[in-house]
């Protein structure tokens, strides 16, 4: 089951859309958080359609619904997690009930969407450059904790923080930022630019 949060694959990752795709027409579940009714929303089965800004009282919703409701694998959280009471104790005052009316998502949507989540085989959730905020980086640390609550250790599980464009990765990797070489390895750092320098010089015999 993929969930994405502000995550458009089917914008900024055609391949990843089809794949997406192809799983949900293999039975899988699609979870869409976005304000906006994006192309991916489309092909989901739900839309959590929340209100800009209120990406940290959702993502505290999902953790307080997989508590309350003990939908979390409490032997997996024992054994491979740590921190299990202060999580509970930070997200106390999130219940869906408390936070609908600022994440602008009905407490039902936002219930059956975590019930939806934990009852899944395997469930990958996916974020991307719609995430950050003023809170970015507790906002893209949040879609780890039901990942972590509902345990990431079998096949087909995790969490997936997915880069802005096709390709972004790779052309950083090859040295297309200006202030680095392949690898980034530092333009500024003689010894660097010297090994450049004589592997350049060696292609040109």
């Amino acid at each position: 089951m993929p969930a994405g949060f502000g995550y458009n694959c089917a914008d900024s990752h055609p391949i990843v859309a089809r794949r997406v795709i192809k799983a949900r027409d293999n039975g899988a579940k699609i979870i869409v958080c976005d304000p906006r009714r994006i192309e991916t929303a489309r092909i989901a089965d739900r839309h959590l359609q929340l209100n800009n800004g209120s990406n940290m009282a959702l993502v505290n919703a999902f953790g307080y619904v997989l508590l309350e409701e003990e939908l979390y694998n409490k032997t997996y959280v024992e054994r491979y997690t740590e921190g299990l009471d202060a999580y509970r104790e930070a997200v106390k005052d999130y219940a869906p009930e408390a936070v609908e009316g600022i994440v602008g998502v009905s407490a039902r949507e936002i219930r059956e969407a975590m019930r939806i989540f934990a009852a899944a085989p395997s469930a990958t959730i996916m974020w991307g450059m719609g995430s950050p905020s003023l809170a970015a980086v507790d906002v893209v640390r949040g879609p780890a904790s039901p990942a972590l609550l509902t345990g990431t250790r079998r096949p087909n599980v995790g969490v997936g923080p997915v880069r802005g464009q096709n390709n972004v990765q790779g052309a950083c990797d090859m040295g297309v930022l200006p202030n680095l070489f392949p690898g980034y390895q530092e333009v500024t750092d003689p010894a660097v630019r010297a090994k450049f320098a004589a592997a350049r010089a060696s292609t040109r015999r």
